[in-house]
């Protein structure tokens, strides 16, 4: 069983790289200028894509920036300036739509991470990272290929190491050392 496991774990990084590489870089550099550019940063997701968003709001708050996730006790009011960042392997979650619809008209910029261009938060979104990956609440299609994982696995998989990977450039820009991330991690626990 070990042995399936490793080659499980093999395929789906080769899928995983195979996903990154296809990402267009003129995308990631939107994503990147946006948050550089925003007084906070909000993110919002469903599931496990939240998760690797709280994960990426962590990550940002390492770095000094403002973030905050959608729907926590602590979480300020979102205004103009600032930017939302909705992770949606469909596009179509109908509560982070009516969020996304808010920021809107808040007058803040959206930025969807989402397989579907043309889904609903698509075509909502100032600006749109494609993450090509399987999901599997739309039928199998070219544009929605199984891959070795379960469920929507590899889109979650594949935009938390994305935006993991954006950490280091954004530190760089902020001057913020990776050995330095941790003076802001939590010491409580």
């Amino acid at each position: 069983m070990a042995i399936e496991i490793k080659r499980i774990a093999e395929t789906a990084g080769t899928e995983i790289s195979e996903i990154q590489a296809s990402i267009p870089d003129n995308e990631i550099e939107k994503l990147i200028n946006k948050i550089e550019k925003a007084n906070k940063i909000f993110v919002a997701g469903a599931g496990r894509s939240l998760l690797m968003l709280r994960a990426f709001a962590m990550r940002l708050m390492h770095l000094g920036f403002d973030s905050y996730v959608v729907g926590d006790t602590i979480t300020p009011a979102f205004e103009p300036g600032d930017v939302l960042v909705i992770g949606s392997a469909s596009g179509e979650t109908g509560n982070l739509i009516e969020i996304a619809k808010k920021a809107k008209k808040i007058g803040g910029d959206l930025v969807v991470l989402s397989i579907f261009p043309e889904s609903t938060l698509g075509k909502m979104a100032d600006g749109f990272l494609r993450i090509p990956a399987y999901t599997d609440k739309l039928p199998e299609s070219k544009e929605n290929k199984k891959n070795v994982l379960p469920g929507g696995s590899m889109f979650e998989i594949s935009m938390l190491v994305l935006l993991d990977s954006m950490i280091i450039p954004l530190g760089e820009h902020q001057n913020v050392a990776t050995n330095k991330y941790f003076n802001r991690h939590a010491n409580l626990e």
